[in-house]
């Protein structure tokens, strides 16, 4: 209903990609703070692990004598560990009983993390089973469950009580919309792990070097997107005298990926793939509202005069980015990390495809506003929610895992960041075999403004030589390779010139975003709904077949038989169901 998830693969490459070039150790702001986050009395087990009256609790507090803790651990398939370090044997381990006084025992592991893979049907079966250990990584599925069996530990109190302060700051980034998804009846059942809400905005990425070659202006509005796709079709920007480019890259999957997206070209519409608000103030899905049909009217336009390759509708990424690499295609709408992918390849190809980012534009005098994610990646089974265990002992224990695990990773200013704890590298800094320390961690809890931290971090560094931001390591190694590109054209510091540097990059488009208060969330974020589970994939095939047939010429009529289609197929009931949680809400 939401679009599909960012593709994990196309995103744990980016991951890599900024963690061996940057020395960052981890994947990759508006609203009202949740009233879990400290309003909610404590439960009765975490007044017994409170502080005594007029002594404060220690968000670093060892236990002595030490506790035992278990836990599970549900690894990627791509992460690679050095040699000697496995899920159970590990600087983590080592690192919660000396500093901590936390015994942690990993009571299995698996390797397969993705939707419905080996990590999610063994937890699956624990669930069942009640075989559980005290800190369970889930997705928002499996949250849902342990809730309605009564087996998640009322956190609420506890975040307030024992959290860090940079911990509590990354839990109410995006206004605590992380935190809301995990409160059920104003009860914390579970401590999220914080996904940067800006990085899912959309840009526009189009070749400079044919706009100046075809005098054209950069894109303002959406009449410029037009435009410049027809002159990039039939105006030879390539210059070889033949009809043989494309105006706008589109693939089989339309929006949902980061990459040849739709998503943004939408959103130019006011069209949004999300759960709106209506003038009435009852939730709506977007892609069934009057304004996804003038953006899919548009795009028929334009495949219909030859702007778009016609056989987008079998093509995927990889085929696409042969498209764009051997410059066939000159513009696309896509997420911020498409500097790493597929722009590098086209710049090894040719020097001169100069690529740039672009905020996204309206086709009216209102501006266009990207959506933005909730904050969570609800799916995301090996690390979207921690979970303790009802009536396990020592329920604190969970945030000071978190407290530990942000203070080894992001404590630049508190003293606490310790290169021991991330990816191992060589006497020059390098880490060639791709080796991962953070998803050994037990509590995983990102920096939800990393990535715009670093290209804060860049620009200080270079405008102003800001030695605060020299003691983000992060900031650093992409200063140094922005810094590199600038003076060299080296293709290897291309990519993270094409992210983070100050001027024409795509951090640079989102910290836009959020200097003007450009962004929209979906405004579901609770649970999936019965109808949801249900119909939901149903539903989200009817809607990628009909859009594409009306994109290649079908009918636009047939957009309402779509919308007629989608609620007798369940979207009505979803509709009700959405609803019914938004009242309950107030």
């Amino acid at each position: 209903m939401d679009g599909k998830i960012r593709k994990r693969a196309i995103m744990l490459l980016l991951i890599a990609m900024i963690v061996l070039a940057a020395a960052c150790s981890k994947k990759e702001a508006e609203d009202q703070s949740p009233s879990a986050s400290g309003s909610v009395a404590p439960s009765a087990s975490s007044v017994a692990e409170s502080p005594t009256a007029g002594e404060e609790a220690d968000p670093f507090g060892k236990y002595d004598p030490p506790i035992t803790l278990s836990t599970v651990k549900i690894l990627c398939d791509c992460s690679k560990f050095a040699p000697g370090e496995t899920a159970d044997k590990n600087i983590w381990i080592d690192g919660y009983l000396k500093d901590l006084g936390i015994d942690m025992k990993v009571k299995w592991s698996v390797v397969g993390n993705q939707p419905g893979g080996a990590g999610e049907q063994k937890l699956n079966v624990s669930i069942a089973s009640g075989d559980l250990p005290d800190i369970i990584p889930v997705g928002a599925k499996q949250l849902k469950q342990l809730v309605d069996a009564g087996l998640a530990e009322d956190l609420s109190g506890l975040l307030e009580k024992y959290g860090s302060p940079q911990l509590k700051k990354f839990m109410n980034d995006n206004g605590g919309l992380a935190l809301k998804t995990a409160t059920f009846d104003g009860k914390l059942l579970a401590l999220p792990d914080p996904a940067a809400s800006i990085d899912v905005a959309a840009l526009i990425w189009v070749r400079k070097d044919w706009l100046d070659k075809l005098g054209l202006p950069e894109p303002k509005t959406m009449a410029d997107v037009l435009s410049i796709a027809d002159a990039f079709t039939n105006k030879d920007p390539d210059g070889n005298g033949k009809k043989d480019t494309f105006g706008l890259g589109l693939t089989k999957d339309l929006y949902g990926t980061g990459l040849y997206d739709l998503t943004g070209f939408f959103e130019g519409y006011h069209a949004y793939n999300t759960w709106i608000q209506d003038e009435s103030g009852k939730l709506v899905h977007g892609a069934t509202q009057p304004n996804m049909k003038t953006a899919l009217g548009k795009l028929q336009e334009m495949f219909k005069a030859g702007q778009i390759d016609p056989e987008f509708g079998v093509k995927d990424n990889t085929k696409v980015n042969e498209s764009v690499v051997s410059g066939k295609i000159g513009m696309e709408f896509g997420a911020h990390w498409n500097a790493f992918y597929p722009f590098p390849d086209a710049y090894k190809q040719d020097p001169a495809a100069d690529w740039r980012p672009y905020p996204i534009v309206s086709a009216d005098a209102n501006p266009a506003v990207p959506s933005v994610g909730l904050g969570i990646n609800k799916e995301q089974i090996d690390q979207a929610y921690f979970v303790f265990k009802k009536g396990s002992p020592h329920p604190e224990a969970l945030i000071k895992l978190a407290n530990y695990y942000v203070d080894k990773e992001y404590g630049f200013e508190t003293g606490g960041y310790d290169t021991q704890f991330h990816q191992p590298t060589d006497k020059d800094g390098n880490n060639p075999d791709g080796y991962s320390r953070w998803p050994l961690a037990a509590v995983i809890v990102a920096d939800p403004n990393q990535n715009i931290n670093i290209y804060r971090g860049v620009k200080a560094i270079m405008e102003n030589n800001d030695q605060n931001a020299m003691k983000n390591d992060s900031a650093v190694g992409n200063y140094k390779l922005v810094a590199d590109f600038m003076a060299t054209k080296n293709p290897a510091s291309y990519a993270n010139a094409l992210w983070a540097a100050p001027e024409n990059s795509g951090l640079g488009i989102l910290q836009y975003y959020l200097d003007n208060n450009l962004t929209t969330s979906n405004q579901f974020y609770g649970s999936d709904t019965p109808t949801m589970v249900q119909k939901k994939a149903t539903l989200e095939k009817l809607q990628l077949e009909r859009f594409t047939k009306i994109i290649m010429g079908g009918s636009l009529d047939m957009f309402d038989q779509f919308v007629s289609d989608w609620k007798k197929l369940g979207g009505d009931a979803i509709t009700q169901e959405v609803n019914d949680w938004l009242a309950a809400q107030h």
